[in-house]
């Protein structure tokens, strides 16, 4: 394509009396898990492959036509959950974004109660990764004999072990929970038991609590702000649930 057609909604490919246009090709890649779209776009091949799937659903849809599928008893049960499903999502962000947004004095206040809620401390870690949690108990185990620096190098599946375990500085936010929530309540110096993330069990070591980062004025502000907002958009969401209930019978029958 040369770059004056890029700029143009132009026609890409036909099935039967349907035009593909770009903007359908675009439409189609949104709706494309994104590492997939990544994955073929930077083959050779990768635009003509996602195109011909494109041609293929559009192939499906005249079947379905023929077949007259839209009457099948399955198909309008499906679209009719499609469709009830939709609405609820769309009745709920109408009623969310009928709360009022957070009045300057509303700000200030949430801040003077919660300033210190978006300081964000750093913290200096090692740790040592490993499969199993008998693995991780024994690792702790060799600690009463070596360094953790030792037993990292020795033991874990982590990169970091080329540097004893150490992970370097960082804050709350940037590591998975589980070994968050683990290390921001350790004291420095302490050797965590094993902790179970999706990567595998941690030994954790807390080696130094550095000074706490505060964000500027303007962050701190939007960041309240948007807290605030989450907040009244959940209790207009309650008050309307249960303005809803005062008129509907409800029945929990488990």
């Amino acid at each position: 394509m040369t770059e004056k057609q890029e700029t143009k909604d132009i026609v890409i490919a036909k099935v039967g009396d349907k035009e593909i246009k770009n903007s359908d090709f675009a439409l189609f890649l949104q709706s494309i898990d994104q590492g997939v779209v990544r994955h073929f776009m930077n083959q050779p091949d990768g635009f003509k492959t996602i195109l011909d799937e494109l041609v293929n659903q559009e192939l499906m849809l005249i079947l379905a036509k023929e077949k007259n599928y839209e009457n099948d008893d399955d198909f309008t049960k499906t679209l009719e959950m499609t469709k009830n499903n939709l609405l609820k999502s769309y009745a709920y962000q109408k009623v969310i974004n009928e709360a009022a947004e957070p009045s300057k004095e509303e700000i200030d206040k949430f801040l003077s109660e919660h300033k210190s809620d978006f300081d964000r401390p750093f913290v200096n870690a090692s740790h040592i990764l490993v499969k199993t949690e008998e693995e991780a108990n024994e690792a702790i185990k060799k600690l009463e004999e070596k360094s953790f620096e030792e037993v990292a190098k020795e033991m874990s599946t982590c990169p970091s072990k080329d540097n004893g375990g150490n992970l370097g500085d960082f804050t709350k936010g940037q590591m998975v929970k589980e070994f968050e929530d683990a290390v921001f309540n350790m004291k420095e110096g302490e050797i965590s038991k094993p902790v179970k993330t999706q990567f595998g069990y941690h030994v954790i070591k807390l080696n130094k609590i550095n000074s706490v980062q505060k964000p500027d004025d303007d962050t701190v502000r939007e960041e309240a702000k948007k807290e605030l907002m989450r907040q009244k958009q959940l209790e207009h969401y309650k008050e309307v649930v249960e303005e809803l209930k005062k008129n509907t019978k409800v029945e929990i029958l488990v």
